[in-house]
């Protein structure tokens, strides 16, 4: 008994299939007249395609009969899988600039519209209700397949298109870093890599934390957020940028604030230049202002710290001068050595204040100035004289990036500030010195 209603529901599917093949055959035929009804239908639906002029009528009608054989071809057969001609149409529709959200509402007009040919057919024809429930079954399948692959098409072109914008960008940039461009080609350059052609530019250079990885990976987007533009290039040693600054110094501030608080690394900061032409000059400044940074001071500003980028500018030169200055500081018990100098350094951040640096040092005026009596009788350098406290300033900016600090000295902490203005201020504040 089991068998004989097994072969009856079998017949009777076999029945539903021939039904389905009969319909479908029949929609085939008439498949030109139903891409011109399609057309119609979508140019009236979806204003983009309504204008004629991103999508011709002989490109959209061949996409509708591509369609109308992808659904109505299988029907009462085994029903299709793929659809690459709706991945290519996908594909095309990216490359013209069609939003995807209209391509996929003129598959959705697409879609009812095929419905409704199916429906008129099988009422029509008088198909049986279950044939017609099945064709729905097996059309909706389908539609969903190649709406499905036109949307994938459509991505992949979409991320093709980004790749190679930022290989266009990072090229550019490349080409700025190394000199290459001449003026001919600035203007092209500049609206590749969305910057205003003239104004303040900088130069950043972050150091990367391996070959092939990213030194500051959301720079870009949080630079906008302050009204800075850049473009970026990631070398084998670090990750370089182009900045765009709307102003002068207080958004040059801003920056080297944005910078600090992207990520851990050290990074550097080419003076500011107004001519795109002079990009690769500001990159080894930049990369002199990155040699110049450490731990307590990550962010190094060309224009800013001028001490400091002098220090960091040839290590091996710059080694030799701050062991000319402090030679003395090593014939006294280890344990003064750090404690003088991150007395300098405090004093030298307060305009040479002693009762400022005391209560950064947590300790008496007089110690301060009884430490800096030491530092003068030991280095020979008087804090009286100009030229005396810039040897003693430079060498300090030396020293801190080659030592670690003592105990004592590391609780002082570094308060990373200006370093030539320090100086200006101490120097200002030297007749009032007590």
């Amino acid at each position: 008994m089991r068998d004989y209603h097994w072969l009856v529901e079998q017949s009777r599917l076999d029945d539903a299939g021939a039904g389905l093949a009969l319909l479908g055959a029949e929609l085939r035929e008439r498949a030109g007249e139903l891409a011109d009804g399609m057309v119609a239908r979508i140019r009236a639906a979806v204003p983009v395609y309504g204008a004629g002029t991103v999508i011709s009528d002989e490109e959209l009608r061949r996409t509708c009969l591509d369609n109308i054989g992808f659904v109505f071809g299988p029907i009462g057969r085994a029903p299709a899988v793929a659809s690459p001609e709706s991945r290519e149409n996908g594909r095309r529709r990216a490359r013209d600039g069609v939003p995807l959200t209209a391509v996929m509402a003129a598959y959705r007009v697409a879609a009812r519209y095929l419905w409704d040919c199916l429906a008129d057919t099988a009422a029509r024809r008088s198909v049986p209700a279950g044939v017609t429930l099945r064709a729905a079954s097996e059309l909706w399948l389908a539609l969903d397949t190649f709406t499905q692959e036109m949307a994938d098409g459509y991505r992949e072109e979409v991320t093709f298109q980004v790749l190679s914008q930022e290989e266009e960008r990072s090229a550019v940039v490349q080409a700025l870093l190394d000199g290459r461009l001449d003026e001919g080609n600035l203007w092209e350059a500049a609206d590749i890599l969305r910057i205003p052609l003239r104004g303040n530019y900088v130069v950043i250079a972050a150091q990367v934390p391996g070959p092939g990885r990213h030194a500051l990976p959301q720079a870009e987007t949080a630079l906008k957020r302050i009204g800075v533009i850049s473009a970026w290039r990631l070398l084998h040693d670090a990750e370089v940028g182009i900045a765009w600054l709307p102003g002068q110094r207080p958004h040059l501030i801003r920056l080297a604030d944005s910078l600090h608080s992207l990520g851990p690394g050290l990074i550097g900061v080419s003076p500011r230049y107004d001519d795109l032409r002079h990009t690769a000059r500001n990159l080894r400044l930049a990369r002199i202002a990155l040699r110049s940074a450490f731990a307590a001071q990550r962010v190094t500003v060309f224009d800013r710290d001028l001490l400091a980028v002098a220090a960091g500018s040839d290590p091996e030169v710059m080694r030799h001068v701050a062991d000319s200055v402090l030679a003395a500081l090593g014939q006294i018990p280890a344990g003064q050595r750090p404690v003088l100098l991150a007395t300098l350094g405090a004093w030298l951040d307060n305009g040479g204040s002693a009762s400022k640096a005391a209560s950064v040092l947590f300790c008496h005026p007089n110690t301060v100035r009884h430490r800096m009596r030491r530092l003068e009788q030991l280095t020979g350098r008087s804090l009286s004289d100009p030229r005396g406290i810039a040897e003693l300033s430079l060498a300090f900016e030396i020293d801190r990036r080659d030592q670690r600090p003592a105990p004592e000295a590391a609780a002082i902490g570094s308060q990373a500030s200006t370093r030539h203005a320090a100086v200006g201020q101490a120097l200002s504040a030297l007749p009032r010195r007590s």
